[in-house]
């Protein structure tokens, strides 16, 4: 009878863990954030696990529809310089607070005041009133057009007031153990190896159906899919090359598809030192005439995507203006340009050097090998530098320290988007790119409503881009989605991201 007891505990035992374990998604991600300050900073890596704990006002669904989160409704004035966002009652923070109007004022005023990420798509606000607990007034400078969907973007998460309030957003203890409103509340952060979310059980929305997530760094794409394979997790966003795909859809036990985007590959040119010869105008026609835009779509991109001919993304077609195009590939008129800026070829056949950093990645490391193979073609040596995304950014974004960059980005879900990465100023304008005609046509464009009446402005925001060349866009980008055939809820029958990097994993089971 003691040994059927013993049995019997130990097949408990056994089915419960099983069980716990089939509850635990684990994501085969790229790389460490930064941390998890949501608003402060660009961090990629960082945003894609902060989507799981906190919540926006409002966000957009995967077919980029804007639907309410944490303002269940909003109006907008008459002169469009004010807008009143009711808030959903008896929402708590992960520590067991009210979510109050007070946490709007402090997020979207500190943002402001301290440049955040979505500096730019906020930068209009002048004040945010608070009537009551539940109503908050958010009060431009303008109208702009784009406010909402802006506000479902990147670097808008509400931040807990009371924590933050009163303290340096960069230098607080939440910064690394977060507390947010979101379906997962945050367990740990083993850099370099893991970050762990478990089940918000108060969460105001649908799920999540999962007990656990977990962010598995591995930053290797090539050692990801192999634990992908291996069991050790079921969703792959660590990207292996697009030529491992076709592999891997011949495997029966995993799900691969491949969607278009409004997200590109594009090389920006740091202008900002005249030393440099990125500082050059007609070296940054040369190195545009100088790359096959078509072998990275071919090579890297395995045939999916297309070329980058725009200085915008064709995914928002009302706002292209057709006629203004990127160079075609000549390297002919690359070696004559070069010339004419003054860098001839030396006896050893070069005329000088660059550096080109870029992210690890599968994709990067090749995009970056044919960029070089090209540009040394010319006369120009490359000199390679793959980093992690911290020290990348670091050295790319806030120091200026490099030549050449490569570096990809969501181009929506307006054209104003532009503004945060080649107006004067922008958050995201690596390049240091400064055009009083771009500057003033982004920000005239900004305050229209109706589309026809916009596309004036941003096809001559296109075509002062065009002259300037602030940056070579290479390819426009397809999503892939990589994950086990057993998980379900994944939102792929859509042209948006996958869900590990725009919204939160709620709806995922298995």
């Amino acid at each position: 009878m003691r040994k059927l007891f013993m049995l019997l505990l130990l097949s408990i035992c056994f089915f419960t863990a099983f069980a716990f374990a089939a509850q635990t998604l684990v994501v085969a991600f790229m790389g460490d954030p930064i941390w998890f300050n949501p608003c402060a900073k660009t961090d990629d890596y960082g945003a894609s696990v902060n989507r799981n704990i906190f919540d926006q006002l409002v966000a957009q669904d995967v077919n980029y529809n804007l639907v309410p989160q944490l303002a269940t409704s909003w109006e907008v004035s008459e002169d469009g310089k004010e807008y009143t966002f009711h808030l959903r009652k008896g929402v708590k923070w992960h520590d067991g607070e009210a979510f109050t109007s007070r946490d709007v004022k402090y997020t979207l005023e500190s943002i402001v005041n301290n440049k955040g990420a979505a500096y730019n798509n906020v930068a209009m606000i002048t004040e945010v009133v608070c009537p009551d607990d539940y109503t908050a007034v958010v009060k431009l400078q303008d109208p702009y057009a784009p406010f909402i969907p802006f506000l479902a973007w990147y670097g808008t998460q509400m931040m807990p007031a009371h924590l933050y309030e009163g303290t340096d957003w960069n230098d607080n203890p939440a910064n690394q153990r977060p507390v947010g409103t979101g379906p997962f509340k945050f367990v740990e952060w083993i850099k370099g190896d893991h970050v762990t979310l478990t089940k918000n059980e108060e969460y105001w929305g649908e799920g999540p159906y999962v007990d656990r997530l977990v962010f598995k760094i591995i930053p290797d794409p090539n050692t990801a899919l192999q634990a992908f394979l291996n069991g050790e997790a079921d969703i792959d966003v660590n990207r292996p090359g697009f030529n491992t795909l076709s592999i891997l859809k011949m495997n029966p036990e995993v799900n691969v598809v491949i969607n278009p985007s409004p997200s590109r590959y594009y090389l920006g040119f740091n202008i900002t030192d005249p030393a440099r010869p990125s500082a050059n105008l007609k070296v940054r026609e040369a190195i545009s005439c100088a790359i096959n835009k078509q072998a990275i779509v071919d090579k890297v991109l395995g045939g999916f995507g297309g070329i980058g001919e725009y200085f915008y993304t064709p995914a928002i077609p009302w706002a292209i203006d057709t006629n203004v195009k990127a160079a075609l590939y000549d390297p002919a008129r690359a070696d004559k340009l070069l010339d004419e800026a003054g860098y001839p070829r030396g006896n050893d056949g070069w005329r000088f050097a660059m550096d080109l950093l870029y992210f690890q990645g599968a994709d990067w490391t090749d995009m970056a090998a044919v960029i070089k193979e090209n540009l040394e073609k010319v006369g120009i040596k490359v000199n390679l530098g793959e980093y992690e995304i911290a020290t990348w950014i670091e050295k790319v974004l806030n120091a200026h320290n490099y030549d050449i960059a490569l570096l990809n980005g969501f181009q929506g879900p307006d054209p104003a988007n532009l503004t945060m990465r080649v107006a004067t100023g922008g958050s995201l304008n690596i390049m240091g790119y400064s055009s009083e005609v771009v500057d003033w046509n982004l920000k005239e464009a900004a305050k229209i409503s109706d589309i026809e009446l916009r596309k004036p402005y941003y096809y001559a925001a296109q075509a002062q881009l065009a002259a300037d060349v602030p940056f070579v866009p290479l390819a426009e980008v397809s999503y892939i989605y990589i994950f086990k055939t057993y998980v379900e809820g994944m939102d792929i029958e859509n042209p948006g991201k996958i869900g590990t990097g725009s919204y939160a994993l709620t709806k995922l089971n298995f």
